[in-house]
């Protein structure tokens, strides 16, 4: 029996889902942002400012998707921070645009991650934890959250300003007890300068819809990158199979070990790793030889 995330139909659509605008700190009007993802190739694009709900459904094209969302965050002890991105369905969203939340804050409504993700939920939207690394959070701090669509594997702005946006152990924590949360690379934006065009999702998407978007999400039909362009990837008959644009090295990891391919330069298209049947989940990471890495969502392979 096959088993995978990824829909074995569909097209893949290219996204990001963490950016900013001057509605928060961004340097670039909604429309510039939306603009500048467009003409790079981009297919759908979250604009989450800080604290400032965007729903921007004027940028809408009939080639280019742009979801409703925001960012909130908490100050926590030890200068640490949880910063959690939401975004939703312009149709089921009930969060209006422009609105900052402050009936929220004042009733203290929004003083916990565990209460932003809750709100998120009560709202129409779903929960993504943006940059741990950078946030400065342990692992403990966050590994055992529920209702979490998923986490930033990869924060492009980052990692560019502060070689802190590689986020991979925390996702690793998150997989280690059983949390089947899905893993995201972003921009997280402010300039639409270096600091963009270097997260992304590629969502393997039925229908060009922003329904067909997100369902597609909810399902783990797509992966994270940072460069590298996954095509397939899948288990069957005791073996885990993926295909890719031509990259480096292709990583199999499991909880408790894993295969590597390497090749001299970006000529791996294929790989393939035999599993002993013990293993809870399986997941494949590919890098380049610039350094930039695709990570697969993990194809769980028993259930709990």
């Amino acid at each position: 029996m096959e088993k995978r995330t990824l829909y074995a139909d569909g097209v893949f659509r290219r996204g990001n889902l963490h950016t900013h605008s001057t509605r928060s700190d961004g340097v670039n009007t909604p429309e510039q942002v939306a603009r500048h993802y467009r003409e790079n190739g981009y297919d759908f694009l979250a604009i989450t400012d800080h604290w400032v709900y965007g729903v921007h459904q004027d940028l809408n094209r009939d080639d280019f998707l742009v979801f409703p969302g925001t960012e909130l965050d908490i100050e926590l002890p030890g200068r640490k921070d949880h910063h959690i991105v939401g975004f939703g369905l312009p149709e089921t969203n009930r969060i209006p645009d422009g609105y900052t939340f402050k009936e929220e804050r004042r009733g203290n409504r929004l003083s916990t991650a565990e209460r932003i993700i809750e709100y998120f939920g009560q709202m129409g939207n779903v929960a993504l934890y943006a940059h741990p690394y950078w946030s400065k959070v342990d692992s403990t701090d966050i590994k055992y959250l529920q209702g979490l669509i998923g986490m930033e594997i990869y924060n492009h702005g980052s990692e560019y300003e502060g070689n802190n946006g590689n986020s991979e152990t925390y996702f690793d924590h998150f997989l280690f007890v059983r949390n089947k949360i899905f893993c995201f690379a972003t921009d997280d934006a402010h300039t639409g300068g270096p600091d963009s065009l270097g997260g992304f999702v590629m969502v393997k998407a039925r229908a060009f819809t922003h329904r067909g978007i997100l369902d597609a999400i909810k399902d783990g039909s797509f992966y994270a990158s940072a460069g590298p362009l996954l095509l397939d990837f899948s288990v069957e008959d005791n073996t885990a199979r993926v295909s890719c644009e031509p990259c480096q090295d292709i990583y199999f990891r499991t909880p408790h070990r894993g295969g590597h391919l390497h090749g001299e330069t970006d000529c791996l298209t294929q790989g393939s790793f035999e599993l002993n049947g013990d293993e809870e989940y399986v997941r494949v990471v590919l890098r380049n030889t610039k350094g930039q890495k695709a990570w697969s969502q993990p194809i769980w392979l028993w259930l709990f």
